[in-house]
């Protein structure tokens, strides 16, 4: 699930903060942050309160505190069975940065970041914009094409910060393709072969099967659902192999948005599960628009390989960016360092795919190189994010991402009793 940074977490009383005028009868706590990232690179951070420190239903707001200067921060507070407070800082570089939290008077602001449920889908929006589209129905498939090539459990369409659509569903090449998705395609489990991705083989899918919840707030939205990779034998109709829980995480920055994506996956037989060795499979699979191909799009990895030696090879990042109405745009995959087999390789199609035009199909591949072995009844986590932004990017400005995503800031936290 989505990463929380450890804390150190110290008990004071009322009077530690009573240098903070005008605030001191209000705060419930406050925050001292290592800040070590790099100078202007969006981190957001998110921490595990106390339990009891604060009252569902009612308002809190953080403040940026230097020296006598107090900056209201944008924060949003998650409930359940732990509270979770976030907010993303920008960093300066360097040191330490306080900030506290006090009761405020509560608003009725509509949600900078928002997710919404509808017949067929989930869509996450910033400023009642759409900037992802979760699909919960089954997608038909294509005019005159078997019932076969239908679909739900996916991202399409995900969109840039302007609104251009970056994924592409069912494209005549591959009807299995379906934006941003992540699916297994070798499986051997109780002496059964299934691949879950090509659908024309009828061996299996991967089906939405509930949603848990939602989130919307100030500075992230967000949506949990469940997922069920399904084989079809011959013996029985429909097997459940593994389930999956998505959570689907986009936070609200100034240049586009990050989009936090984790995969739990568990797996429901009584032995055990091996998600095979092969070129593709699994991690985070993306099918670029169908407007880039190898005249106006690129792909650069954190170790400087290119679209055209990138393939088969292991990175910490991977952009892929290309032309769109004139603006360069671009998504920095980043891979967690703790996902299986990190740092992981890569599949990056050919530059002369699809016979020369040279279409833009990237993933994370973590079981290229070895099978994945799962337990029975074990869950196993995979993490990304991705930043989606306009205009160019520098090596340097990845990989000061991927550091910050990569290594979370110290804070500590102290608590104050109030009346």
């Amino acid at each position: 699930m989505t990463r929380i940074i450890q804390i150190s977490l110290i008990m004071v009383s009322l009077w530690v903060l009573g240098g903070y005028s005008g605030f001191s009868q209000e705060i419930v706590a406050e925050f001292e942050l290592v800040d070590e990232g790099a100078a202007g690179i969006n981190v957001p951070v998110t921490v595990i309160l106390k339990s009891g420190i604060i009252a569902q239903g009612s308002a809190y707001q953080l403040f940026e505190v230097d020296g006598s200067e107090k900056t209201k921060v944008s924060s949003q507070i998650r409930y359940g069975e732990s509270d979770e407070l976030s907010w993303v800082f920008k960093s300066n570089g360097y040191g330490i940065r306080n900030y506290i939290m006090t009761v405020a008077k509560r608003g009725n602001n509509i949600p900078i970041m928002s997710s919404n449920i509808n017949d067929t889908t989930i869509i996450i929006s910033k400023n009642q914009k759409p900037i992802l589209h979760y699909r919960h129905a089954l997608l038909p498939p294509p005019f005159g094409k078997g019932d076969k090539w239908a679909r739900s459990g996916f991202i399409h369409p995900l969109l840039s910060p302007s609104g251009e659509v970056l994924t592409w569903a069912q494209p005549p090449d591959h009807f299995h393709h379906v934006g941003l998705w992540n699916p297994w395609t070798r499986v051997s489990w109780q002496g059964h072969n299934t691949d879950f991705w090509n659908l024309g083989d009828e061996q299996g899918t991967v089906r939405f099967k509930n949603i848990i919840g939602t989130e919307s707030g100030a500075v992230f939205s967000e949506f949990r659902v469940v997922q069920d990779h399904v084989a079809f034998l011959k013996e029985t109709p429909e097997t459940v192999v593994m389930t999956e829980e998505w959570i689907i995480r986009v936070w609200n920055i100034s240049e586009g948005y990050f989009l936090d994506f984790t995969s739990i996956i568990t797996n429901v037989t009584n032995d055990t599960v091996s998600l095979d060795a092969y070129r593709y499979g699994g991690g985070l699979g993306f099918r670029a628009t169908e407007r880039w191909n190898n005249t106006n799009s690129e792909v650069l990895t954190s170790e400087g390989k290119t679209w055209k030696d990138g393939d088969a090879t292991r990175a910490d990042w991977c952009r892929v960016s290309g032309d769109l109405n004139g603006t360069e745009t671009g998504l920095l995959f980043m891979s967690d360092p703790g996902n299986f087999d990190s740092p992981q390789p890569m599949r990056i199609w050919p530059i002369d795919s699809n016979g020369g035009i040279g279409h833009q199909y990237f993933e994370f591949t973590p079981i290229r190189e070895k099978a994945w072995i799962l337990e029975s009844g074990k869950s196993y986590s995979q993490r990304y994010r991705v930043w989606v932004q306009e205009g160019g990017m520098e090596p340097e400005t990845a990989d000061a991402a991927w550091q910050a995503y990569s290594n979370y800031p110290d804070i500590k936290i102290s608590y104050i009793n109030l009346p």
